[in-house]
């Protein structure tokens, strides 16, 4: 998955030429409501229909954003599989007893409360994906020089984002050169390697960084990073969807919170 860098998989997405502000927009509307629902229906369904919209009219490929997903999920599995142990409340569904101090029991409280926390964190997780596989980073720094954010804040971020690949270009390449010399073969081998990578990388990065300062040096950096911003202007045909999507949901949440369907 990692070879294709998700801003590239933005840069060629179906959705590219839509006004940034839209899609981010469609975002984090999903993602707050998924946030503040007391039920794990809305964010089902969030996660859902924004999981159809990547796959279908925006063309990621499905094996890509299967392994997107991976990473979210064993995270969410672990956390969730603690909860169950450590919340409480309501009847007693499972109890087991390994040693005489240890005391392992789910209750219905934290199933409900499990459950909710796992399809939160599903819809929440699909929202951002939506922000990440649909929007390049440069359209979001154009758009945080739109709304007023400070333009030295702007260009760090640039530079720590620029420094990113830097970073993990050096780590392959170290990585590689050690796989070829069988460096991860045997156990201790892998250790000796791996702390060897950590401290070879730190220096080349170092190296790196000065490389990149220098080469901005020659470019007649002033302190300002100059930046196309190539976004076409709000459409209504795009925006009136996603404020409907947005109501529907909010709607539905609204809905299942005054119907009683809110988890206890």
């Amino acid at each position: 998955m990692f070879e294709e860098l998700l801003d590239d998989v933005a840069q060629n997405s179906a959705f590219r030429h839509i006004h940034p502000g839209t899609k981010v927009l469609l975002g984090l509307g999903s993602l707050i409501i998924c946030l503040v629902s007391p039920t794990p229906v809305v964010p089902l369904i969030s996660g859902v229909i924004l999981s159809l919209v990547l796959l279908i009219p925006v063309r990621i490929s499905p094996i890509m954003y299967g392994e997107l997903l991976i990473a979210p999920a064993i995270f969410t599995v672990m956390s969730v599989v603690v909860l169950l142990f450590l919340l409480g409340g309501g009847d007693v569904i499972w109890q087991f007893n390994p040693v005489l101090w240890i005391n392992l029991t789910i209750t219905t409280g934290s199933l409900s409360q499990s459950t909710l926390v796992f399809f939160r964190v599903f819809g929440c997780s699909i929202s951002l994906f939506f922000i990440v596989l649909t929007t390049p980073v440069t359209d979001l720094f154009n758009g945080m020089k739109r709304i007023g954010i400070p333009i030295e804040l702007i260009d760090l971020m640039m530079i720590i984002y620029r420094y990113i690949f830097i970073v993990h270009a050096q780590a392959v390449e170290i990585w590689q050169a050690q796989v070829m010399r069988l460096g991860y073969s045997r156990p201790r081998e892998a250790i000796r390697s791996f702390s060897l990578l950590c401290g070879m990388l730190f220096i080349s990065s170092w190296n790196a960084g000065e490389d990149l300062i220098r080469a901005m040096d020659c470019r007649c950096y002033d302190g300002i990073f100059p930046s196309l911003d190539l976004a076409e202007p709000v459409q209504m045909r795009s925006l009136i969807p996603v404020i409907a999507y947005l109501a529907g949901l909010g709607g539905v949440l609204i809905v299942m919170t005054t119907g009683g369907v809110a988890v206890p």
